[in-house]
C-alpha cells in the first residue's frame, strides 16, 4: 500500500470540528442528566470499540485509515441506534436523539471520506474486514450493557 501524500489540513479541520461538536453533545447530555436528577458516573470502556481497535494496523498509513474506518462504524452504529430508540422516548429526549442522529450520519461520512483520501485507493477490503469484526461484536452476547453492546448475556441463576 503506497501512502499518498494528502494535505493534513483537511483531516485536522474536520477532526477539530467533529471534536468540538462531540464536546457540545457531551455538555448537552450532562445538562439533561442534571435536569433529570441523574448523577454522572464513569463507565469502563465498552467491549465494542476496544475489540475493533485491536485490529488496527500498526504502521502508517494503515493505522490512520483503520482508525478512520472504525470511527465510521462507531458513528454509523450510533446513528442506527439513535433512530431505533428515539420513538420510545419522551419528546425532549426524542428530539435530542434525532439531532444526534443527523450529526452522527455526517460524522461517519466524514470518517470514510478521510480514510479513502488518505489511502489513495479503494478501502473496500478494509471496510469489509471491519464489517465482519463489527458484525461478530454486535451479535455476540455482552456482559455489560452499553450503547454499542451486543445482546445481553444470559444471567446465570444462583441456586
Amino acid at each position: 500500500l503506497m501512502f499518498r501524500y494528502v494535505d493534513r489540513s483537511d483531516l485536522l479541520n474536520k477532526m477539530s470540528r467533529l471534536a468540538r461538536e462531540e464536546l457540545i453533545h457531551f455538555e448537552q447530555v450532562l445538562e439533561i442528566m442534571e435536569q433529570r436528577g441523574i448523577e454522572y458516573c464513569h463507565l469502563s470502556q465498552a467491549r465494542y470499540a476496544g475489540e475493533m481497535r485491536k485490529h488496527v494496523r500498526t504502521s502508517e498509513p494503515g493505522r490512520l485509515i483503520d482508525t478512520m474506518i472504525i470511527g465510521a462504524f462507531i458513528e454509523a452504529r450510533s446513528c442506527e441506534r439513535f433512530a431505533k430508540i428515539a420513538p420510545y422516548l419522551d419528546d425532549t429526549l426524542s428530539k435530542f436523539y434525532r439531532s444526534l442522529l443527523k450529526s452522527e450520519a455526517r460524522h461517519y461520512q466524514d470518517y470514510l471520506g478521510l480514510a479513502e483520501s488518505y489511502a489513495g485507493e479503494p478501502i473496500d477490503r478494509r471496510v469489509a474486514f471491519f464489517r465482519k469484526v463489527e458484525k461478530e461484536l454486535v451479535e455476540k452476547p455482552d456482559t455489560e450493557f452499553r450503547f454499542h453492546s451486543g445482546p445481553p448475556a444470559p444471567v446465570e441463576s444462583v441456586n
